[in-house]
């Protein structure tokens, strides 16, 4: 009888312990969820149980002080930081016996026209061709943008361009005649490179066809045209790609006198400010499934794009991910208002 009476009680000490874990539980799920949808900002509620502050908060934080300086104090020139990119080996200058001329268009924004017109320089040197100065398609103009951006000095200084080069590959601005003719009628074999494809679609598909008709066209629709990472035996080609990202594709003069215009007038407050790139490209949302983040009808184009580069073995996983988890995870961009912080002394 008593170790039936001594089974109850402990029956109900570890259902009391077992309730009191589940209230607890439930509570702090409500906090996870409640922090997770509203976002930063509800983080500096009147809800202090962690005594926890945002990491922008400048309270604690003085224009004085040596931290605030490291952050926001004056920048030091980045010329250390540029990579290494002259060759290291032989490398020889142009061959004046080219097997032909290449013509580009490329598609897409302004991260993958810059990452396609650094691969395309790469292919004209591993094909031995001259480079006709790049097209770049104009979808853009759906997006405000003027019908003149497909001009590639538009953006960027063309001189700079091709004499940077002339070590590397032979730029020209516009195809010979005859070549020209035969575009206009359509007589010029078109290639739609596949992302990211090897050196050896290009030396065993393009270079016999280009041989032949001494001209091919090149279109490129999805950012890069050739593999990001090359074989070791090509290294000099992956330095290559450094030069022309850091030394050949400099914006025209206007482009630079209006960024300057920019940053002057964000500077002048004398109040701290930060430029905020979210990269919410409709490609890198599906690679990373960040698609039930957004509302109903951007949330059917980025899994209808997640869905294309499954299918194309770009992206390896399901085709339905949790986007919240990812989010934690930190795969998917932030927004303004995260950045921001909600403090009134950043803009």
């Amino acid at each position: 009888m008593k170790g039936e009476v001594k089974m109850k009680s402990k029956m109900k000490w570890i259902g009391l312990v077992g309730l009191v874990l589940s209230a607890f539980s439930i509570f702090t799920h409500f906090l996870l969820a409640r922090f997770t949808q509203m976002g930063i900002a509800e983080y500096q509620s009147s809800v202090t149980i962690f005594s926890w502050r945002p990491i922008f908060d400048l309270q604690h934080s003085p224009s004085n002080s040596g931290s605030y300086r490291r952050l926001w104090g004056p920048v030091k020139r980045l010329e250390s930081l540029y990579p290494d990119s002259n060759p290291r080996g032989y490398y020889a200058d142009p061959s004046s016996q080219k097997n032909g001329f290449i013509f580009v268009r490329i598609q897409g924004g302004f991260h993958d026209i810059r990452n396609s017109l650094c691969d395309v320089v790469v292919v004209a040197r591993l094909l031995n061709a001259t480079l006709v100065m790049p097209e770049i398609l104009s979808t853009t103009s759906s997006k405000g943008i003027s019908s003149q951006f497909k001009s590639f000095a538009y953006l960027y200084n063309e001189d700079q361009f091709v004499l940077s080069l002339a070590k590397d590959v032979e730029v020209v601005r516009t195809l010979p005649k005859d070549l020209k003719g035969a575009r206009r009628k359509k007589e010029i074999p078109i290639f739609r490179v596949p992302y990211s494809a090897s050196p050896s679609y290009y030396l065993l598909r393009v270079l016999p066809v280009l041989k032949k008709h001494s001209v091919v066209e090149i279109v490129i629709s999805e950012g890069g045209c050739l593999q990001p990472i090359l074989p070791p035996h090509f290294e000099e080609y992956q330095r290559l790609r450094c030069r022309v990202a850091f030394h050949a594709l400099r914006f025209r003069q206007e482009v630079q006198d209006l960024s300057a215009r920019i940053l002057q007038r964000l500077r002048a407050p004398g109040r701290p400010f930060i430029a905020f790139d979210p990269g919410m490209t409709r490609e890198a949302l599906a690679y990373h499934g960040c698609a039930e983040l957004f509302q109903d009808v951007h949330t059917e184009l980025i899994q209808h794009k997640r869905s294309w580069m499954i299918k194309r073995g770009f992206v390896k996983g399901k085709l339905y991910v949790n986007s919240a988890e990812e989010r934690l995870k930190g795969s998917c961009p932030l927004m303004p208002e995260e950045v921001k912080g909600y403090d009134s002394n950043f803009d």
